[in-house]
């Protein structure tokens, strides 16, 4: 069975090469909140947006789409291409796929179809979940895919790989197969913490960039946090649900200082934390520093209103 999934929005926004780009991205499993809010900023400025859901029992994607029409050279659209399903990701399904040259010619051979029939400039691969030992057919099958691409005029095409996991997505294999790396700037904690912290991304960053060269990087920075409830699992939460959690629980959202994060406690009650504009600023500003000038947010929907002064030339209006 193929296992093709894309299930979200990405939006590319295209600049001078001296200034920076913009991505916004409605991943899998985003809330309908974050959806929205995608879709509304393709209003606001304006442009198109894809999304795409899976079928659960083929994998197969069906097209649902908001658009409208998009101004010359200006913004592209992306397809998300990944490992998803309505059950989360799927890697081991993944691996089935990939394990094999007719299984990965399968996969290129689909989702270049559909990137061409559903009117997309290029596509965002997303496979989660993936281990070292995963690594060798994870890059045959981009490499399978950036050929299948390219030969259809459909570019540009990147892959999203954890900032932090250099074994199981190595940066200086994927790479030269692709326009560009898309850094998911957070970290898998389990415990209360912060999920992108500024004084460990520096690090993180300068060595993925080091990899393929900063002009190849795009930071995907989530705007949103986790919300840890006593004797819950982890949840993911948008700013503004953070901000009511410190405020049901009677508490300040405060600064950690050493990750840059905001974050709240109640004894008892749990613990929360989460990203805001000051945050987001600050690694965008580290970002620029190393050259990198491609940036993206996910996690939209409830975000920290002042973000978008803090990035953009203009404000976006909710």
């Amino acid at each position: 069975m193929a296992v093709f999934a894309a299930c979200g929005c990405a939006l590319l926004r295209s600049a001078p090469p001296a200034s920076d780009e913009w991505t916004f991205v409605a991943f899998p499993g985003s809330s309908e909140a974050a959806r929205e809010r995608v879709i509304e900023l393709s209003a606001i400025h304006p442009v198109a947006v894809g999304c795409a859901a899976p079928n659960p029992v083929t994998f197969v994607i069906e097209q649902c789409r908001e658009r409208g029409p998009l101004p010359p050279e200006r913004d592209r659209e992306l397809m998300i291409t990944g490992n998803s399903s309505p059950d989360g990701y799927r890697p081991d399904i993944l691996r089935a796929t990939m394990a094999q040259p007719d299984g990965r010619d399968r996969f290129a051979e689909q989702a270049t179809s559909l990137a061409m029939s559903g009117g997309y400039d290029g596509m965002l691969l997303d496979f989660r979940l993936l281990g070292p030992r995963d690594a060798s057919a994870l890059v045959a099958l981009v490499a399978t895919l950036g050929d299948a691409a390219r030969a259809n005029g459909i570019a540009p095409v990147g892959i999203v790989i954890p900032v932090a996991d250099t074994a199981a997505y190595p940066g200086r294999h994927l790479g030269p197969l692709t326009d560009f790396l898309a850094l998911r700037m957070e970290l898998d904690v389990a415990s209360p913490g912060p999920v992108t912290p500024r004084d460990r991304m520096s690090a993180l960053v300068g060595a993925r960039a080091a990899e393929i060269g900063a002009h190849r990087v795009m930071l995907l920075i989530p705007a949103d946090g986790y919300l840890w409830r006593d004797g819950e699992p982890r949840a993911r939460v948008s700013f503004d649900e953070a901000v009511a959690a410190a405020n049901d629980w009677g508490v300040d959202l405060v600064r950690d200082e050493s990750s840059r994060t905001l974050r709240a406690r109640a004894p008892g009650r749990g613990e929360v934390w989460v990203n805001d504009a000051v945050l987001v600023s600050e690694l965008v500003r580290d970002a620029r520093r190393l050259g990198i000038r491609k940036f993206g947010l996910y996690g939209l929907g409830g975000e920290d209103k002042a973000l978008w002064p803090a990035i953009t030339n203009r404000p976006v209006t909710r």
